[in-house]
């Protein structure tokens, strides 16, 4: 495979970190793989891999308070993403979020933060590699693991009174996930299959955002040297949150979308990304919806 395509091959593994990043802000919302940025095939040589993103997305759930009114929550990151990996086989991540989450109830506003978000790092080990050069094939299973950890403001305060969790930039706990991921390569088409799971601490104000278990089968077609089409589904099940030991309502559930997108190269060592993950299935608990995720970005190998 040539170097434009194994490039092209990383830009379409980065793009789904980004997949579950909005999982640290939302109980339902974000699904798919948490960090199959880190299988770069960029990265093969010690090369360091930076990526820019923009992620945008929409949350409704009934209000706690009064289950009759419906809590709007309108959520964009800007996120910068380095992967790095020392040796082959061995990959390592980081992910620096600037979050801003605007809050609103019957139409209006009761927050407006921005500001760092949760920082996440994480790994991956290669385990198992099987290449085929006579038939262009190759198979690989990965391992991963790593968390999200609580560098956001998590206990903002307005007009006196305590911001709604979902509301506040940062979960204030530990998010550790772990996570088993396969990858199939022919000729012009790779795919993508990965699940994980993903636990959530307590925070000082006793709230626990659902712990979840995530998935995601992509599939990726070279159709040029310097394109590629994406076509997957990613999935997530989150449990109910809990506050001081109890579920919090209209919160969790089960999600499937729809996850088209290209990737091309402009010029030199510079990608654009854009991709949206479409809800086609949602068994979501209570009150509570959300619309479609869109991601745009770029990516620059440093090294």
């Amino acid at each position: 495979m040539s170097i434009a395509r194994w490039t092209l091959a990383a830009l379409t593994a980065v793009a789904m970190l980004l997949s579950a990043a909005p999982a640290q802000a939302c109980s339902v919302c974000g699904c798919g793989d948490p960090l199959l940025s880190a299988t770069d095939p960029a990265a093969m040589s010690g090369v360091l891999r930076l990526q820019l993103d923009a992620t945008y997305l929409t949350v409704k759930a009934a209000n706690d308070q009064n289950s009759a009114l419906t809590d709007n929550l309108y959520q964009t990151i800007l996120k910068l993403n380095a992967v790095y990996r020392p040796v082959a086989g061995l990959s390592f991540a980081v992910t620096l979020p600037v979050t801003r989450k605007i809050l609103s109830t019957a139409g209006v506003t009761s927050s407006d933060l921005s500001g760092l978000g949760d920082v996440e790092l994480g790994g991956r080990l290669e385990v198992l590699d099987l290449p085929n050069f006579a038939a262009q094939r190759r198979q690989s299973l990965a391992v991963s693991a790593g968390s999200s950890m609580p560098t956001g403001l998590s206990d903002a305060h307005s007009g006196g009174e305590r911001i709604d969790e979902h509301g506040q930039l940062g979960t204030g706990a530990w998010g550790p996930f772990v996570g088993v991921h396969y990858r199939f390569e022919q000729g012009d088409w790779t795919a993508f299959v990965s699940v994980s799971g993903r636990l959530q601490t307590t925070n000082t104000a006793g709230y626990r955002y659902g712990s979840s278990l995530l998935w995601s089968v992509q599939s990726q077609y070279f159709a040029d040297p310097s394109l590629a089409l994406v076509l997957g589904i990613d999935g997530r099940y989150a449990a109910p949150d809990q506050q001081s030991g109890q579920s919090v309502d209209s919160t969790g559930g089960a999600l499937l979308a729809l996850a088209p997108g290209f990737y091309w190269n402009m010029f030199g060592n510079a990608w654009l990304s854009a991709r949206m993950q479409w809800p086609v299935y949602t068994r979501l608990y209570g009150a509570q919806s959300i619309g479609p995720v869109l991601v745009a970005g770029i990516q620059v190998l440093v090294l």
